[in-house]
């Protein structure tokens, strides 16, 4: 077997050392092959071409037999001029030994079995025959992967006077070659193309085909054509790019240069210097250092200096990088060569060799810039110079402590000799040999002005006119940060005095809270420190100083206090330091739970942990529900209306966030009864909601709690007037238990509310008063009561600040002032800052209650029906009552047999009047007021989405389709409307659009969707007009409540109080015939429809 002391045995050891840096040097060594000659005594024959050191154009061909079985190296043979007068091994065939035994998978033939192999000329025959018969043939290329991850880039760099370029050549295993047009190699490269670059060399130009190297000058050389081609095309740039610019030579930028040259350390490359005589292109490296630079300098007879420099040296800069180009190397320059950077740019690379330097300049010279020559240069200097160094230097800075203030002298010292640093120039004292340290003595000087208001000519900082420092925080700055700087200049006296400043202590607040009163106190100590100085220490602390003063005029470093916790605890709770008199705040009872979260137990005394565990053991008592109540409560509706009464009795208010469809209402309403049963004589309760739910409300609690007397405050002025007159004061005559209002007319109202005691307000659709600054959120929070809630389904729409203006209505103070609110909460929150988002939380989640769908499934049915209460208002009821009182009339007044003959006159008739209860618009057509039905329609919708649900909406009126649709659109609310005139295409394009969930409310009418339709991504329907036909509303309604259906399906049926619609409701189950012969739309049954029930539907007696 081959080993290297077979080669050895051939080569002596400068040739062998020399060879293992051309193998180091790996790209030197290319177009490797291998070959196998079979016979009695079986060879492996090695080609391989080997760059010349000198130049990078010039390379030798070597050839080397070996018998790797036997270990014998059989024959050698390089066309370098060395081996034809060298009796071994030449450098070149030696490293490409070394090389096939390192790495013999670099040889392109070789073959781990060692089988001959067909000469090139006859493979490269048979190939072609063998292409020739298969083209066509359906069988594909064999993988290109000879190239695989061994083609790399070399690098010639070009120097001209002060400008570098590059040239750039591609070498594989087999050859290599200049790269002529960097734009098309760049454009094979991105497109992957292959590209032939001769008859040795094609491949395709894919990133796996290149070494890491190569990947690195490919990146380099893309950013540096793209910003040419840029300026190119800038119309504003003076830079234009001729032809042949990027050919064969790219013009390097300093940056771009020394971008290169980072890439190529390590690596080899050649620079053709063309300063130089006899120049050619030559390897170089770069050297990780400092470059030997030499300088000189001699005395002249007039009292100079001459310097005399070495070779010439090219410097490259770019930004804190710098190279030096000497003598066939790159030095990569340590940061501090900096120092000498502008010498060696413009004193020793200046076109003369010898620089002077006057007798006048060079005290300056010798103390400003030799030293740092000295420190990074080899410098010879004649002795003439040392005598104009600067003697040994030391500053003394002395302290001392003056009354509350501080004074300070300061002076050079020159062994026994001393200077004062202020002196002016025209009297500065001259040592009696020698050069004073001007430089140091200026940083010191410098460093004085800084901390002290020095005044020329009124202070020298001797110790007859010391300079002084009263205020406070000039001391301090000189104390924490100039002590520091100074000690770095100079030597600093001080006196014990002056280090009493800094006081040594490390203060440490504690935190203790107790419970009494219904109240909570809070105490904040700090040991070694009396409670005089907490409140000041504090301050100093929350306004982020570097120090306190204390009383007894010395500074403590906050850097080194231990007060975040205390101060923390005091920002949550929205406390200024101030707050704590003699150390100690009381808060509200309803802070407990938050301070139970902040405070460790240890910091909590007995009676605050009681008061805690009260709470926690109330919300598992077991609240009666009031017996009044006329509805079944299940098991979430029962937490939900313990979880009130709980907070009512601590004092609490709280948010009922349950999502839209749960039944908030009756929760509320459970309540409300229950605080009535409790106490008879209980003040009324308030009820604030959107104008379109008020009858609504009224219509819940008839429902609900018919044993709670509820009122709309509606109307006119005059007459919410007179309603709530019998409120006000001292001896209110008030007989109703709860009043319902709107939040605008509770705006308008709001000065005679102030004067009402509310046992409680709560806020239906809490969200109306998340913008704190309007009126009507401004009124609710002014409104006296002993209790408040809220409920809301989205209590968050868009910003935190929606959640603080709510909370600031149930129970003021506890998130703090706006402004300390978006400080501490809303701004970390919105960027994920800290754990803000869980001490949020932690704060509110006591006192909001949200449970979705999914939460309590198990307690819901899978249909939930509502029906929906509208109170037609304005020019709409004036309207209906018209029509109505017209309708009646004229019914009134035909005997039995007239209408029996007018019947389909009647029946269109009732169709207006129940188009009127949708929108008037649907019949008069230049109607310009609202509709009561339409805005609380929009209520549900609004609820609906902001809970992530979607919808079906159904009408048999298209008309009231498309004025819905208007509406929607107005809110920019995307939709879809399906009716009787849509094609079966768009009918099922719309279906599978709403089903994907591209479109959240789809507008569906009576004929067009009460069959055949799938529509299961919807879980709330909306029935906007009744179809007394129950099997006819029960079908529709299938649509989304049929299987398939993932979720608990709410159906909300939309009735105008007190008009036909709330009528024929009432009679559906008693006449059920008769209301879907009326109303079906399919058949009329005449002996069930009669003059009287008509009469009846229209609010008579029949009679």
């Amino acid at each position: 077997m081959l080993t290297e002391k077979d080669i050895i045995r051939h080569c002596d050891s400068r040739v062998l050392r020399r060879a293992r840096n051309l193998v180091k040097a790996d790209a030197s060594i290319f177009d490797r092959r291998c070959q196998y000659k079979p016979g009695k005594k079986p060879a492996t024959q090695l080609h391989a071409n080997v760059s010349s050191a000198d130049d990078w154009r010039t390379s030798y061909d070597v050839i080397l037999k070996v018998d790797e079985s036997e270990g014998e190296v059989l024959d050698y043979d390089c066309t370098c001029p060395s081996s034809l007068s060298h009796s071994g091994m030449c450098k070149h065939v030696t490293a490409v030994a070394l090389v096939f035994l390192e790495h013999p998978d670099t040889f392109l033939g070789y073959d781990l079995n060692r089988n001959a192999k067909s000469s090139d000329g006859i493979s490269k025959l048979l190939k072609s025959v063998e292409d020739r018969r298969t083209a066509g043939s359906g069988e594909g290329k064999r993988p290109e992967t000879e190239h695989l991850g061994t083609i790399d880039l070399g690098v010639l760099l070009t120097h001209d006077t002060q400008r570098w370029s590059a040239k750039f050549r591609i070498s594989g295993a087999t050859a290599r070659y200049v790269i002529k047009d960097l734009p098309a190699f760049l454009d094979a490269v991105d497109k992957q193309e292959t590209y032939s670059y001769g008859t040795k060399l094609s491949f395709a130009h894919r990133k796996a085909m290149f070494t890491d190297h190569a990947l690195d000058i490919i990146a380099f050389l893309q950013r540096a054509v793209s910003i040419r081609q840029e300026l190119e095309n800038d119309q504003l740039s003076s830079y234009h790019l001729r032809p042949k610019d990027l050919e064969h030579d790219l013009f390097l930028s300093m940056p771009e240069l020394v971008e290169l040259l980072d890439l190529l350390d390590r690596h080899v490359f050649y620079v053709d210097d063309l300063n130089k005589l006899n120049h050619k292109a030559r390897k170089a490296h770069v050297i990780d250092g400092n470059p030997p630079i030499r300088v000189e300098f001699t005395s002249v007879g007039d009292g100079g200096f001459e310097m005399h420099r070495d070779e010439p040296i090219t410097l490259v800069a770019s930004g804190n990088s710098r190279y030096i180009w000497q003598n066939g190397a790159f030095y990569r320059c340590t940061p501090d060569y900096a120092e000498v950077e502008e010498f060696l740019r413009d004193v020793y690379s200046n076109k003369n060799e010898v620089q002077f330097i006057s007798e006048q300049d060079a005290p300056a010279f010798c103390s400003n810039v030799l030293p740092s020559l000295e420190k990074h240069l080899e410098v010879i200097e004649p002795p003439e110079m040392e005598v104009m160094r600067p003697r040994p230097c030391e500053v003394i800075v002395c302290l001392d402590r003056a009354g509350k203030g501080i004074s300070c002298e300061a002076y050079a010292q020159y062994d026994d000799e001393r200077c004062g640093l202020f002196e002016a120039k025209a009297e500065r004292t001259k040592l009696s040999y020698g050069l004073r340290d001007l430089g140091a003595e200026r940083v010191v000087r410098r460093l004085l002005a800084r901390y002290f208001p020095v005044v020329e000519g009124k202070t020298t900082g001797t110790q007859d006119s010391p300079m002084r420092l009263s205020d406070e925080e000039d001391i301090t700055r000189l104390l924490f940060e100039g002590l520091r700087e100074l000690r770095a200049h100079a030597t600093l006296l001080t006196t014990p005095e002056f280090d009493g400043l800094i006081s040594r202590r490390h203060p440490h607040a504690s935190v203790g809270i107790s419970f009494k009163a219904n109240l909570i106190n809070l105490t904040v100590s700090a040991d070694d420190l009396p409670r005089g100085e907490l409140v000041a220490l504090l301050n100093s602390y929350r306004r982020r100083k570097r120090y306190h003063r204390l009383k007894d005029g010395s500074f403590v470093d906050l850097a080194n206090a231990d007060l975040a916790e205390a101060d923390d605890l005091l920002v949550d709770l929205d406390l200024m330091p101030e707050d704590l008199r003699d150390g100690s705040a009381v808060l509200p009872a309803y802070r407990a739970l938050q301070l139970d979260d902040l405070v460790a137990d240890e910091q909590k005394d007995a009676s605050f942990v009681q008061y805690v565990n009260n709470f926690e053991q109330r919300g598992l008592a077991n609240y009666q529900v009031p017996a009044g109540l006329h509805a079944t409560l299940r098991p979430y509706q029962v937490e939900g209306f313990e979880w009130l009464c709980t907070l009512s009795d601590m004092g609490f208010g709280g948010i009922l966030a349950d999502e839209m469809g749960l039944g908030k209402s009756v929760q509320l309403i459970s309540y409300l009864l229950a605080q009535k049963e409790a106490r008879a004589d209980c003040a009324p309760a308030l009820i604030v909601c959107p104008a379109s739910l008020v009858y609504n409300w009224i219509a819940e609690f008839e429902k609900f709690a018919p044993g709670l007397r509820a009122i709309a405050v509606a109307g006119s002025k005059p007459e919410r007037d007179d309603i709530l007159i019998e409120y006000a004061g001292e001896n209110p005559t008030g007989t109703a238990d709860v009043l319902v209002t709107s939040y605008d007319l509770m705006r308008r109202d709001v000065e005679v509310y102030q004067q009402i005691e509310f046992s409680c307000v709560a806020l239906d659709e809490a969200q109306y008063i998340k913008n704190h600054a309007t009126l009507a959120a401004q009124a609710v929070k002014s409104v006296p009561s002993k209790h408040r809630f809220a409920l809301t389904g989205t209590p968050i729409e868009n910003r935190l600040s929606e959640l603080w203006s709510i909370f600031d209505f149930l129970m003021p103070g506890l998130l703090g002032t706006r402004d300390s609110f978006a400080k501490r909460f809303e701004s970390p929150v919105e960027h994920a800052e800290g754990d803000s988002a869980a001490r949020l939380q932690a704060l509110v989640s006591p006192f909001v209650l949200r449970r979705v769908k999914e939460d309590v499934v198990a307690d819901l049915p899978e249909k939930i029906e509502d029906t929906v209460m509208a109170q037609l208002a304005g020019e709409q009821r004036k309207l209906y009552l018209a029509n109505q009182d017209r309708i009646a009339q004229q019914v009134q007044h035909r005997e039995a047999g007239e209408f029996k003959k007018d019947k389909l006159k009647v029946l269109a008739e009732l169709t207006k009047l129940r188009q009127i209860c949708c929108d008037p618009r649907l019949h008069y057509e230049d109607y310009k007021a609202g509709s009561a039905k339409l805005d609380t329609c929009m209520e549900l919708v609004h609820g609906a989405l902001d809970g992530g649900h979607r919808i079906l909406l159904f009408s048999q009126f298209t008309g009231m389709l498309d004025i819905i649709g208007k509406r929607l659109s107005k809110e920019d609310i995307a939709f879809l409307k399906l009716t009787g005139a849509s094609s079966k295409e768009s009918r099922a394009k719309m279906v599978a659009q709403f089903q994907a969930g591209e479109v959240p409310v789809f507008l569906i009418s009576l004929k067009a969707g009460g069959v055949g339709l799938n529509l299961t991504a919807a879980d709330v329907v909306i029935h906007y007009d009744p179809w007394w036909n129950v099997a006819a509303q029960d079908q529709a309604t299938d649509r989304a409540h049929r299987i398939g259906q993932q979720h608990t399906v709410t159906v909300y049926k939309l009735i105008a109080k007190d008009t036909i619609e709330e009528r024929i409701m009432q009679m559906q189950e008693s006449k059920r015939d008769l209301v879907n012969s009326v109303l079906g739309g399919d058949g009329i049954s005449s002996a069930l429809f009669t003059r009287e029930d008509v009469l009846a539907l229209l609010g008579g007696d029949g009679r």
